[in-house]
Protein backbone atom coordinates (compact mmCIF):
# COMPACT_ATOMS: atom_id res chain seq x y z
CA UNK A 1 0.00 0.00 0.00
CA UNK A 2 1.22 3.50 -0.86
CA UNK A 3 0.17 6.91 0.46
CA UNK A 4 -0.01 9.52 -2.30
CA UNK A 5 -0.80 13.23 -2.48
CA UNK A 6 -1.56 14.07 -6.11
CA UNK A 7 -2.08 17.82 -5.74
CA UNK A 8 0.90 19.76 -4.40
CA UNK A 9 2.31 23.19 -5.26
CA UNK A 10 5.76 24.69 -4.70
CA UNK A 11 7.12 28.22 -4.89
CA UNK A 12 6.92 27.97 -8.69
CA UNK A 13 3.22 28.73 -8.20
CA UNK A 14 2.97 32.43 -7.39
CA UNK A 15 0.54 31.75 -4.57
CA UNK A 16 2.72 29.14 -2.86
CA UNK A 17 5.95 29.29 -0.87
CA UNK A 18 6.75 25.59 -0.42
CA UNK A 19 10.46 24.82 -0.66
CA UNK A 20 11.30 21.51 -2.42
CA UNK A 21 13.60 20.27 0.34
CA UNK A 22 11.03 21.11 3.00
CA UNK A 23 8.37 19.24 1.01
CA UNK A 24 10.49 16.12 0.65
CA UNK A 25 11.34 16.06 4.35
CA UNK A 26 7.65 16.50 5.21
CA UNK A 27 6.74 13.58 2.94
CA UNK A 28 9.29 11.40 4.69
CA UNK A 29 8.03 12.42 8.12
CA UNK A 30 4.38 11.76 7.18
CA UNK A 31 5.06 8.48 5.42
CA UNK A 32 3.82 9.75 2.07
CA UNK A 33 5.58 7.79 -0.64
CA UNK A 34 4.12 9.40 -3.77
CA UNK A 35 3.58 13.05 -4.65
CA UNK A 36 2.64 14.96 -7.78
CA UNK A 37 4.03 18.44 -8.36
CA UNK A 38 1.16 20.40 -9.89
CA UNK A 39 2.16 24.04 -10.11
CA UNK A 40 -0.19 26.45 -11.83
CA UNK A 41 0.19 26.41 -15.64
CA UNK A 42 3.85 25.37 -15.55
CA UNK A 43 5.92 22.20 -15.38
CA UNK A 44 8.64 24.03 -13.46
CA UNK A 45 9.45 22.80 -9.98
CA UNK A 46 9.46 19.07 -10.62
CA UNK A 47 13.22 18.82 -11.15
CA UNK A 48 14.01 20.56 -7.88
CA UNK A 49 11.72 18.29 -5.90
CA UNK A 50 13.09 15.19 -7.62
CA UNK A 51 16.67 16.29 -6.89
CA UNK A 52 15.80 16.83 -3.22
CA UNK A 53 14.13 13.42 -3.10
CA UNK A 54 17.27 11.72 -4.41
CA UNK A 55 19.24 13.38 -1.62
CA UNK A 56 16.86 13.17 1.35
CA UNK A 57 14.22 10.51 0.60
CA UNK A 58 15.27 8.12 -2.15
CA UNK A 59 12.09 6.03 -1.91
CA UNK A 60 9.84 8.99 -2.74
CA UNK A 61 8.14 8.77 -6.14
CA UNK A 62 7.67 12.20 -7.69
CA UNK A 63 5.31 12.72 -10.62
CA UNK A 64 5.76 15.61 -13.01
CA UNK A 65 2.46 17.42 -13.29
CA UNK A 66 0.64 20.67 -13.88
CA UNK A 67 -2.61 22.26 -12.78
CA UNK A 68 -3.77 23.83 -16.01
CA UNK A 69 -6.41 26.54 -16.25
CA UNK A 70 -8.89 26.07 -19.11
CA UNK A 71 -11.85 28.19 -20.16
CA UNK A 72 -14.08 25.94 -18.05
CA UNK A 73 -12.06 25.24 -14.94
CA UNK A 74 -8.79 23.55 -14.03
CA UNK A 75 -7.42 20.11 -14.82
CA UNK A 76 -4.42 18.24 -13.47
CA UNK A 77 -2.18 16.48 -15.96
CA UNK A 78 0.36 13.92 -14.75
CA UNK A 79 3.31 12.87 -16.92
CA UNK A 80 2.85 15.52 -19.64
CA UNK A 81 5.61 15.60 -22.21
CA UNK A 82 5.34 19.36 -22.66
CA UNK A 83 3.45 22.28 -21.21
CA UNK A 84 0.13 23.34 -22.73
CA UNK A 85 -1.07 26.94 -22.97
CA UNK A 86 -3.64 28.00 -20.42
CA UNK A 87 -7.22 29.02 -21.25
CA UNK A 88 -7.78 26.43 -23.94
CA UNK A 89 -11.25 24.99 -24.28
CA UNK A 90 -11.68 22.26 -21.68
CA UNK A 91 -12.13 19.51 -24.26
CA UNK A 92 -9.15 20.69 -26.28
CA UNK A 93 -6.89 20.76 -23.22
CA UNK A 94 -7.96 17.25 -22.24
CA UNK A 95 -7.53 15.94 -25.77
CA UNK A 96 -4.05 17.39 -26.13
CA UNK A 97 -3.09 16.07 -22.71
CA UNK A 98 -4.10 12.55 -23.70
CA UNK A 99 -2.35 12.84 -27.07
CA UNK A 100 0.96 13.36 -25.27
CA UNK A 101 0.35 10.46 -22.93
CA UNK A 102 -0.86 12.47 -19.96
CA UNK A 103 -3.00 11.19 -17.10
CA UNK A 104 -5.95 13.54 -16.57
CA UNK A 105 -7.43 14.28 -13.15
CA UNK A 106 -10.26 16.75 -12.62
CA UNK A 107 -9.65 18.59 -9.31
CA UNK A 108 -12.17 20.31 -7.00
CA UNK A 109 -14.82 19.68 -9.64
CA UNK A 110 -17.79 21.36 -7.99
CA UNK A 111 -16.01 24.01 -5.93
CA UNK A 112 -17.64 27.14 -7.35
CA UNK A 113 -15.13 29.38 -5.58
CA UNK A 114 -12.01 27.73 -6.97
CA UNK A 115 -12.20 27.23 -10.74
CA UNK A 116 -13.96 23.90 -10.66
CA UNK A 117 -15.01 22.54 -14.05
CA UNK A 118 -18.46 21.68 -12.69
CA UNK A 119 -20.95 20.06 -15.03
CA UNK A 120 -18.66 20.73 -17.99
CA UNK A 121 -16.89 17.53 -16.94
CA UNK A 122 -19.76 15.61 -18.50
CA UNK A 123 -18.50 16.73 -21.91
CA UNK A 124 -14.98 15.35 -21.39
CA UNK A 125 -15.55 12.14 -19.45
CA UNK A 126 -13.93 10.12 -22.24
CA UNK A 127 -10.63 11.86 -21.49
CA UNK A 128 -10.75 11.70 -17.70
CA UNK A 129 -8.64 9.13 -15.84
CA UNK A 130 -9.66 10.08 -12.29
CA UNK A 131 -11.71 12.53 -10.25
CA UNK A 132 -10.37 14.33 -7.21
CA UNK A 133 -12.90 13.05 -4.72
CA UNK A 134 -11.51 15.09 -1.85
CA UNK A 135 -9.65 18.41 -1.89
CA UNK A 136 -8.50 19.77 1.47
CA UNK A 137 -8.90 23.39 0.41
CA UNK A 138 -12.57 22.97 -0.43
CA UNK A 139 -14.35 24.72 2.42
CA UNK A 140 -17.89 23.44 1.83
CA UNK A 141 -18.34 19.74 2.49
CA UNK A 142 -21.10 19.27 -0.08
CA UNK A 143 -18.72 20.23 -2.90
CA UNK A 144 -16.45 17.28 -2.11
CA UNK A 145 -19.49 15.05 -1.68
CA UNK A 146 -20.63 16.00 -5.19
CA UNK A 147 -17.16 15.07 -6.50
CA UNK A 148 -17.58 11.60 -5.02
CA UNK A 149 -21.10 11.26 -6.43
CA UNK A 150 -19.87 12.21 -9.90
CA UNK A 151 -17.06 9.65 -9.80
CA UNK A 152 -19.44 6.90 -8.70
CA UNK A 153 -22.04 7.84 -11.30
CA UNK A 154 -19.49 7.88 -14.11
CA UNK A 155 -17.60 4.82 -12.91
CA UNK A 156 -14.37 6.79 -12.52
CA UNK A 157 -11.67 6.15 -9.91
CA UNK A 158 -10.97 8.71 -7.21
CA UNK A 159 -7.86 10.31 -5.78
CA UNK A 160 -7.40 12.92 -3.06
CA UNK A 161 -5.18 15.97 -2.86
CA UNK A 162 -4.16 18.39 -0.16
CA UNK A 163 -3.78 21.13 -2.80
CA UNK A 164 -1.00 22.35 -0.52
CA UNK A 165 0.37 25.83 -1.14
CA UNK A 166 1.98 26.06 2.31
CA UNK A 167 3.82 23.25 4.05
CA UNK A 168 1.37 22.95 6.94
CA UNK A 169 -1.32 21.90 4.42
CA UNK A 170 0.69 19.08 2.88
CA UNK A 171 -0.63 15.60 3.55
CA UNK A 172 -4.01 16.68 4.92
CA UNK A 173 -5.50 14.59 2.12
CA UNK A 174 -4.02 11.55 0.49
CA UNK A 175 -4.84 8.48 -1.55
CA UNK A 176 -4.07 4.97 -0.38
CA UNK A 177 -3.16 2.91 -3.43
CA UNK A 178 -2.87 -0.85 -3.67
CA UNK A 179 0.24 -0.79 -5.84
CA UNK A 180 3.93 -1.47 -6.07
CA UNK A 181 6.18 1.64 -5.97
CA UNK A 182 6.41 2.11 -9.73
CA UNK A 183 4.91 5.02 -11.67
CA UNK A 184 3.25 2.98 -14.40
CA UNK A 185 1.92 0.42 -11.92
CA UNK A 186 0.56 3.24 -9.73
CA UNK A 187 -1.36 4.83 -12.61
CA UNK A 188 -2.75 1.46 -13.67
CA UNK A 189 -3.82 0.79 -10.08
CA UNK A 190 -5.71 4.09 -10.04
CA UNK A 191 -7.40 3.33 -13.35
CA UNK A 192 -8.50 -0.01 -11.94
CA UNK A 193 -9.98 1.67 -8.87
CA UNK A 194 -7.52 0.25 -6.33
CA UNK A 195 -7.64 3.45 -4.29
CA UNK A 196 -9.11 4.78 -1.07
CA UNK A 197 -9.29 8.50 -0.31
CA UNK A 198 -8.69 10.07 3.07
CA UNK A 199 -8.75 13.75 3.96
CA UNK A 200 -9.49 16.60 6.28
CA UNK A 201 -10.18 20.22 5.44
CA UNK A 202 -7.34 22.70 5.85
CA UNK A 203 -9.69 25.55 6.76
CA UNK A 204 -9.81 29.22 5.91
CA UNK A 205 -6.31 30.24 7.01
CA UNK A 206 -4.49 28.89 3.92
CA UNK A 207 -6.84 30.89 1.67
CA UNK A 208 -5.99 34.07 3.55
CA UNK A 209 -2.28 33.28 3.20
CA UNK A 210 -2.76 32.66 -0.53
CA UNK A 211 -4.46 36.06 -0.90
CA UNK A 212 -1.53 37.73 0.87
CA UNK A 213 1.05 35.73 -1.08
CA UNK A 214 -0.44 36.74 -4.44
CA UNK A 215 -0.13 40.38 -3.41
CA UNK A 216 3.46 39.81 -2.23
CA UNK A 217 2.55 40.77 1.34
CA UNK A 218 4.03 37.52 2.66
Amino acid sequence: MLKADFHVHTHYSKDSNIDPKELVLAAKRLGIGVIAITNHNTLEGFEEVEASAKKYYKELIVFRGVELLTKKGEIIILNPKENLPKKLELAEACRLAKEQGGFVIIPHVFDIFRKGAGNSVNDVIRYVDAVEGFNSRTLIRSFNEKNVSLAKKMGLPMVAGSDAHFIEEFGRAYTIIDSKPDKNVILNAIKNGRTRIIGEKSGLRPHIKTFLRKRKII
